[in-house]
């Protein structure tokens, strides 16, 4: 273990520091996030339009007509569409996490410690919280 210290020493003093992440307005971060909401709406819509077709297949009913697979097809469309945009997959935070820098940390007001005495009573667990 010490005769990989002084190489990890070495290695590190060899590597230019990390240029810290351009920061991004919030205009280009809505586009982005706008094209991965979409892909994932995509993504989702083609995994529901293979399952479809495979069960086509499956049924085999020769008096369905094109009209009706049509429908079906935009129904999974609006149903890609509508999961896509509550993120249900996580593809597109997955994109998101790969294209865009991290967002900085906003500063948090500090805690206020209240002292000993103060604040709310304790109450018994099993007392009536009315």
């Amino acid at each position: 273990m010490d005769a990989i210290d002084p190489l990890r020493r070495s290695l590190a003093a060899e590597l230019p520091e990390a240029a810290p992440a351009p920061a991004i307005d919030a205009a280009t971060r809505a586009r982005a996030e706008k094209a991965a909401v979409q892909f994932e709406g995509y993504m989702i819509g083609q995994m529901l339009k293979q399952a479809r077709s495979g069960l086509r297949e499956l049924n085999d009913d020769e008096s369905r007509s094109r009209i009706h697979d049509d429908m079906q097809d935009i129904a999974d469309r609006a149903v890609a569409d509508a999961m896509a945009g509550s993120r249900a997959f996580g593809i597109a935070d997955a994109l998101l996490r790969q294209v865009l820098p991290p967002e900085p940390l906003k500063p948090q007001a500090p805690a206020v410690a209240q002292p000993a005495g103060q604040g709310h009573p304790a109450r018994p667990a099993n007392q009536d919280p009315r």
